[in-house]
């Protein structure tokens, strides 16, 4: 479970908006089709998504993002600042670059990364049950190779301030094209409303085609404990691999 760009942006359009501000902490446990389990905390300052194989764990207030390796007992840290700094450094890089290509390469270039975004649309479908909460289905497709089915509910909340959220993917925007366009693609995605509670995804590449899903089967409402956002004891704290494949820290 890592966290990208691209999944920050669109959890920043798919989980936050147009869902009301709540109190309560809130805890949703996710069964995937393989019918392994993931657990997703929130509360007013943080948010964790655990399973089995890795963590990943937002302080808000800290404006740090955690990656747990459970298999290799390790974890690494990065800070919202670290992360932009980073990416400004690659997009200045990727500029560069895109600067001594040929006039007709460099625009074909632009359009391939900014394109898929381009293409995403949302269909609003049919409603069911899920855990117990009514939902609502929207279709997402990017594209003739990314297909995904969502079922938001509007009936439960979130319980920190979607702008600490939109803060923290906030770098997404401020990359160069390809990652620009992840913000596009947020953008579109506002017209999808309520908190996911199912998803399945269907996603073509080089003639095969990978599917994926999950839907919850469990919701419950009320305080979490501070040590659920704790790092593991006797895990080792190594560098963020995000980082080291940007050229480390400075």
């Amino acid at each position: 479970m890592r966290v990208s760009i691209g999944s920050l942006a669109v959890a920043c359009a798919t989980a936050v908006l147009a869902v009301p501000l709540s109190a309560e902490d809130l805890t949703i446990v996710f069964k995937d089709g393989k019918g392994a389990t993931e657990t997703h905390y929130y509360t007013s300052g943080k948010m964790r998504h655990a399973s089995s194989a890795s963590d990943t764990i937002m302080d808000f207030s800290a404006g740090t993002i955690t990656t747990v390796d459970h298999k290799k007992k390790q974890y690494s840290q990065v800070t919202l600042a670290e992360i932009e700094a980073a990416m400004k450094q690659a997009s200045a890089q990727m500029e560069q670059q895109m600067a001594s290509l040929p006039p007709q390469v460099r625009e074909k270039m632009e359009q391939m990364m900014g394109g898929a975004a381009g293409s995403v649309t949302v269909t609003k479908g049919g409603t069911k049950k899920v855990a117990g909460y009514d939902t609502q289905q929207y279709t997402v497709t990017m594209g003739e190779n990314l297909k995904t089915e969502l079922w938001n509910t509007t009936a439960l909340a979130l319980p920190f301030d979607p702008a600490q959220f939109r803060k923290m993917a906030s770098f997404a925007t401020a990359a160069g094209p390809m990652v620009k366009s992840l913000a596009k693609m947020a953008e579109k995605m506002q017209e999808v409303q309520g908190l996911t509670l199912a998803e399945s995804t269907s996603f073509k590449m080089m003639g095969r085609t990978s599917e994926t899903s999950k839907e919850a089967v469990e919701v419950k409402q009320g305080a979490i404990a501070g040590e659920t956002f704790a790092v593991p004891a006797g895990y080792k704290q190594v560098e963020s691999p995000t980082l080291k494949a940007m050229g480390g820290r400075k």
